[in-house]
């Protein structure tokens, strides 16, 4: 987490890696860090392991819908774009569940 200010602008950025045997969790931090935040912009870089096509994953898993309600539910984006460029690739395929999340401020 690192907090810059500029003048009276202060944003919040975030990397975080969620658990993925853990949904709980996946939601739990997010929380904290928008207790933190309250009141400033904040983006959040995150690799959950949840996959929607909210963010333009080619499906959408149980993981996905619970991160796809939370952000909904406490008025957050997905800045992730509509591209042939996936976020995650290995030997078994590629898929979309790295995630940039920002606030409305």
């Amino acid at each position: 987490m690192a907090e810059i200010l500029k003048g009276r602008l202060k944003i919040i950025l975030v990397s975080m890696h969620l658990d993925r045997e853990n949904p709980t969790d996946m939601t739990a931090k997010i929380e904290a860090v928008l207790r933190h935040a309250k009141g400033t912009g904040l983006l959040i870089a995150t690799d959950r392991n949840a996959r929607s096509t909210l963010w333009h994953d080619t499906l959408t898993n149980t993981r996905g819908r619970i991160l796809e309600e939370f952000i909904t539910s406490h008025e957050l984006y997905s800045m992730n774009e509509d591209c042939n460029n996936t976020t995650y690739r290995n030997h078994m395929g590629t898929s979309n569940f790295d995630l940039t999340i920002l606030s409305p401020s």
